[in-house]
């Protein structure tokens, strides 16, 4: 068994004589100050640990390693986030612009459902808002079935000219 005291000086001279060494390498692998200090006392720490049990034989390549593996596994990790953050982005991005673009169409086709004349416009509100047969809007406004079809494609026919003539193309 080896002096505890003894131990702990000579890890201490081998950190002191090192330390720069060690820092540099993180540095060059981060370009961050605060974080390769960090990484370089996170490597001390998991190095001390095998320095007491006498487990490792070089010292200087072991913390060397540990401290370039734990910068390597730290920047893919940086940069899995960086591609679900992009990711994010994008489906959000792709989100609001199709809501956006939802909002657009459903403006336009309501602006051109006013210029409709009365009856058809009453007709395809009874279909399509309050969802009633075909039949039964004819009974409820007197007029025939075919009748009903007929402004029903004729106000369909002039929301698509109005939405269209709007330079909505991709609209409808």
């Amino acid at each position: 068994m080896r002096d505890e005291k003894a131990v702990i000086k000579a890890f201490e001279s081998f950190f002191k004589e090192n330390y720069s060494f060690f820092y540099f390498t993180a540095y060059h692998l981060l370009s961050d100050e605060e974080l390769s200090r960090d990484m370089v006392s996170e490597c001390t720490q998991l190095v001390w640990e095998r320095y007491r049990q006498g487990s490792v034989d070089e010292w200087k390549a072991y913390m060397y390693h540990t401290v370039r593996n734990k910068c390597l596994d730290h920047l893919r990790r940086e940069q899995v986030k960086k591609k679900y953050i992009d990711f994010y982005k994008a489906v959000t991005s792709e989100s609001f612009e199709q809501y956006n673009e939802d909002d657009e169409r459903l403006d336009a086709i309501y602006h051109s459902i006013e210029t409709l004349p009365e009856l058809p416009r009453k007709v395809l509100e009874m279909c399509y808002f309050q969802k009633m047969k075909y039949r039964d809007v004819a009974d409820e406004l007197n007029i025939s079935t075919s009748y009903v079809k007929k402004l029903i494609m004729a106000a369909l026919s002039h929301i698509r000219k109005e939405v269209l003539s709007n330079n909505n193309s991709n609209f409808i």
